[in-house]
């Protein structure tokens, strides 16, 4: 059966790969008024099952966001806690490659990944692919988000999609990578102009500590395209804690 598939698995490797290439390239403009800060993500996530054996799975995200604050901050270089992410879901998982989620997030913002101090409600519907690959495990997950905040009348739409592969080196260490690009479909006043919004390219290391828990670390590049103003780049340590809460 696998060598009947792996074409068409190899395929979609092929395919992914060069999304990942194509989007990440969007990382690296050639605009020299583009501003590069360094950052610390620290992101905590649960998943699980509502009983065992049952296709109805839930998720939680904690992220804790420290990054430089921004060249024109009259306090000048200084590190801030300046996003908090709380993110809460259910899904339905149809089979081990089929899966839907409909989530809300909650985020705090401040400057300078936001203008000004912001708050943000965000209801957001999801579907996710993933099959195993001679490369390892392919994933891809579509999220189409609707957006509020506390400065502004409206509701934007934006829309993500997310390719990652894990790479397995033995039973416990592995590689990863995944590149997200993000696209708001319509504007906003409070901000959010239709077209690209930012993109963001991971690489780094995992390792599994059992069965319950697992960690990934490395470096994210996280491009943001600000219209009307210089374009920033962050250069962020991404630490990732994996929870797979047992049946």
């Amino acid at each position: 059966m696998f060598i009947m598939e792996r074409p068409r698995t190899l395929r979609l490797i092929g395919i992914a790969l060069t999304l990942i290439a194509c989007s990440a390239a969007r990382t690296l403009p050639a605009n020299e008024s583009v501003e590069h800060l360094f950052g610390v993500w620290n992101n905590l996530n649960v998943n699980g099952h509502f009983g065992k054996d049952s296709p109805w799975v839930y998720l939680g995200v904690l992220s804790l966001r420290t990054t430089e604050a921004a060249r024109s901050s009259p306090s000048g270089p200084d590190f801030l806690l300046s996003g908090l992410v709380n993110q809460d879901a259910i899904g339905y998982r149809f089979d081990d490659h089929h899966s839907v989620y409909v989530g809300y997030a909650f985020q705090y913002t401040t400057p300078p990944l936001a203008r000004r101090d912001t708050t943000e409600n965000r209801a957001w519907e999801q579907y996710t692919f993933a099959t195993p690959t001679p490369l390892g495990k392919l994933q891809l997950r579509s999220r189409l988000e609707q957006r509020t905040v506390n400065i502004g009348p409206g509701a934007a739409i934006r829309f993500r999609e997310l390719i990652g592969l894990s790479y397995p080196l033995n039973k416990t260490w592995s590689l990863v990578a995944s590149n997200e690009a993000f696209v708001n479909l319509n504007t906003v006043d409070w901000g959010p102009v239709a077209g690209f919004d930012q993109n963001r390219l991971f690489v780094g290391v995992g390792y599994q500590f059992d069965a319950t828990f697992r960690t990934e670390i490395g470096y994210m590049n996280q491009y943001i395209d600000r219209d009307l103003t210089y374009d920033r780049i962050f250069n962020l340590v991404n630490i990732n804690f994996v929870v797979e809460v047992p049946d």
